[in-house]
């Protein structure tokens, strides 16, 4: 309750309390302070382009060959890297989370594959990894409290998750 004394308004010590409670932070007392939010990076991952049914031609995994209208097979389990591109301080585990790719860093992938006849002396029956391919791009932002202070973008980056084999018969250059 407030009473008047020589013109100034002086507020009891219990309604003071309660003013200075209802300022206070939650779960803070009127004696502590509310600390400031520490810097922190906030991440998004933007999805560009999917292809499905890609070969990885940078990861030959075997091949085989055989005389003109001979045929050849590869039939053999490998273990094939996933690749997921990160930058900007990022971990693997969130682009993965949000490509929707397993963040394992390898699959075991099964080859049954025969060639269909030779037609040439000049071929090679070729194995690669085979799955979808994702370019996406990163964005980084620095919060300092609720504001944005500095916010960093890359270029594109590409993940390549392996479904299994892709065989194809070409020439042997």
């Amino acid at each position: 309750m407030a009473r008047m004394v020589r013109g100034l308004t002086v507020v009891t010590a219990a309604l003071a309390s309660m003013a200075v409670s209802a300022i206070a932070a939650p779960g803070a007392s009127a004696d502590e302070p509310t600390l400031p939010k520490p810097p922190r990076y906030v991440y998004d991952v933007k999805i560009t382009s999917t292809t499905t049914g890609s070969r990885d031609t940078s990861k030959l995994l075997a091949t085989c060959s055989a005389g003109v209208g001979g045929t050849c097979s590869i039939s053999r389990t490998f273990e094939v890297t996933r690749t997921i591109q990160v930058s900007l301080g990022v971990s693997r585990n969130f682009v993965a989370s949000e490509i929707n790719f397993s963040s394992a860093k390898s699959k075991s992938v099964r080859a049954t594959c025969n060639s269909p006849k030779f037609t040439s002396s000049s071929q090679l029956y070729r194995a690669y990894p085979g799955g979808t391919r994702r370019w996406y791009t990163i964005t980084r932002k620095l919060y300092v409290g609720d504001k944005v202070k500095e916010t960093r973008k890359t270029g594109p980056h590409m993940a390549f998750d392996p479904k299994g084999v892709s065989c194809v018969l070409g020439s042997k250059r």
